[in-house]
């Protein structure tokens, strides 16, 4: 089986998270991260967002990494232009093709969309970019023309496309088969790609059967940050890939706590405690049933060794506490309990759990509240403190 080659898009795609934004440093530190990491192809964001973009992106181009380094562009030739002038590789050329999209967003039919695609992945061939086709919300799309434009895109100079579940609608097995529809229809060499996203919590799921069906670039995103709810995490694509697929992938697999952790500073979004893999409550032990199993065969509850993905595993003291969590403790630390001993210690433990309330909860819960409000938002009175500025200074 061909070797799957992850795609990251934490600082563009991840970056649109409401509220979330890099600066140059954190988008460059976040970069050399993917890269130690092992990712081949980064899309680092859009130049046309910004002039503060165009210098970030132009600074992760000049860091030497033996990353691809693409840029994410709409169909214009002016953002090809931009690309160039960033010193990215490759261009993601970002084409609506649904219905929806096509008529809303282009006010256009389809045959006005191949014309202008053509023109622009035409024009970004000759200027010696690596061209991407994304056909935006191509779940939604009819299928025909689908795969005659991208038949057409790669004749006109496309290397890859990216089939993309824009807004989540698709399930496993559907993806499956459009893929496989779409890797029938499209030429051998053009190489297949896969975007997805998480309205309907199946963006892994749906990344996953896309590989199995032919793509050999899953996009991802890292802690799944993206617009709305988001896209496949990357440790969760990864990890998959290990141990549920079985095909290589080339990424250091120890370092993904690291980069997860790093991204959560950067962004502002935190990862729940009950997330898979990466979430503090992955790896951790409470009810006494499970520590029983885990203390004779720590294969009884757990798939995946900690260590692997750069975290560990532990025992957590609580109301659903058993008795052989509290010999493993005592043991550990050369302390001897008899039967009656150990109990009453797992009474007082259990009671004064018990009695800690609720406040702390409550008062957390408020400060994350008046955080997300701040910090993943845009204060409206900062709005119109800046309207206010701006109409009477022209006035």
């Amino acid at each position: 089986m061909a070797r799957v080659r992850i795609v990251d898009g934490t600082l563009r795609e991840g970056e649109q998270s409401p509220g979330v934004y890099f600066n140059k440093e954190e988008k460059l530190q976040i970069a050399r991260e993917l890269d130690r990491i092992g990712v081949p192809l980064l899309d680092v964001g859009m130049p046309s967002v910004s002039a503060e973009e165009v210098e970030a992106i132009s600074a992760v181009a000049r860091e030497g990494l033996r990353a691809s380094i693409g840029v994410s562009v709409r169909l214009r030739r002016n953002e090809v232009d931009q690309a160039v002038a960033c010193g990215a590789g490759e261009v993601f050329i970002i084409c609506p093709v649904s219905p929806l999209h096509v008529r809303y967003k282009l006010a256009m039919d389809e045959e006005g969309v191949r014309g202008l695609a053509e023109e622009v992945v035409l024009y970004a061939s000759r200027k010696g970019l690596v061209v991407n086709l994304v056909a935006e919300d191509a779940s939604r799309a009819e299928t025909p023309f689908l795969c005659s434009l991208l038949r057409d895109a790669h004749h006109w100079g496309a290397r890859r496309t990216f089939i993309c579940d824009t807004v989540g609608v698709m399930e496993p097995f559907g993806m499956r088969a459009l893929v496989e529809r779409i890797r029938e229809e499209i030429p051998q060499e053009m190489e297949l790609g896969v975007h997805c996203h998480n309205d309907l919590g199946l963006a892994t799921a749906n990344t996953l059967a896309a590989v199995e069906a032919g793509v050999e670039y899953p996009s991802v995103t890292v802690n799944g940050i993206g617009e709305r709810a988001g896209n496949p995490p990357f440790h969760e694509v990864v990890v998959a890939l290990e141990k549920v697929l079985h095909r290589e992938h080339g990424i250091d697999m120890g370092r993904l706590y690291d980069l997860s952790q790093l991204v959560e500073r950067c962004s502002g979004i935190f990862i729940s405690p009950h997330a898979p893999i990466m979430g503090l409550n992955a790896f951790r032990h409470e009810s006494g049933v499970h520590v029983d199993g885990m203390l004779k065969n720590s294969e009884t509850y757990k798939r995946l060794d900690p260590h692997e993905v750069g975290k560990n595993s532990s025992f957590v003291l609580g109301k659903h506490t058993g008795t052989q969590a509290i010999r493993h403790i005592l043991q550990e630390r050369g302390y001897e309990a008899n039967e009656e001993e150990v109990k009453e210690i797992l009474r007082r433990v259990k009671e004064r759990k018990s009695a800690e309330g609720k406040e702390e909860i409550r008062r957390m819960v408020g400060e994350v509240k008046l955080f997300y409000e701040r910090c993943l938002n845009f204060p409206h009175e900062d709005f119109w403190e800046i309207v206010e500025e701006v109409l009477e200074k022209d006035g």
